[in-house]
């Protein structure tokens, strides 16, 4: 039987002073268009889960953080998976540089409001799994 083919996308939750950073889904994504999502994006042949992740948050925001751990793995359904990884900024704060052709909102909130939001399919079930439970340490 032939192997399907999938995806791997590793995301960061970057975490400061109990919330986290999401961004809003520009209108001409092809999937799901206007939901909040995190940062991050597709692993690219040869490239280390930690070297996407880093390269992604770069690209889409402009902010430079250090990678703390792994959170853990969601396996989405379908031909998708997500590496979730817990980040904090690297250095001091700086403003957030979007691409609008890929997102075109950005907002620190608590994991609490998340509910609030049209969120993209994985970071419900990431909540659900308690991968945000760390956020409200008082050590973020």
């Amino acid at each position: 039987m032939p192997e399907d083919q999938f995806w791997v996308g590793v995301h960061g939750v970057i975490a400061s002073v109990g919330k986290i950073l999401v961004l809003r889904r520009a209108p001409g994504m092809p999937y799901q268009p206007g939901a909040w999502d995190l940062p991050g994006g597709h692993l690219a042949v040869g490239e280390s889960f930690e070297e996407c992740l880093t390269r992604e948050i770069a690209e889409e925001t402009g902010l430079s953080v250090a990678i703390e751990s792994l959170l853990g793995i969601h396996n989405s359904a379908g031909p998708y998976l997500q590496a979730i990884y817990r980040c904090r900024l690297d250095g001091p704060a700086q403003d957030i540089r979007l691409r609008p052709y890929e997102h075109i909102e950005a907002r620190w909130i608590a994991p609490s409001q998340l509910g609030d939001l049209e969120l993209i399919p994985y970071l419900d079930g990431i909540m659900l799994r308690g991968m945000l439970d760390f956020v409200g340490d008082k050590r973020h």
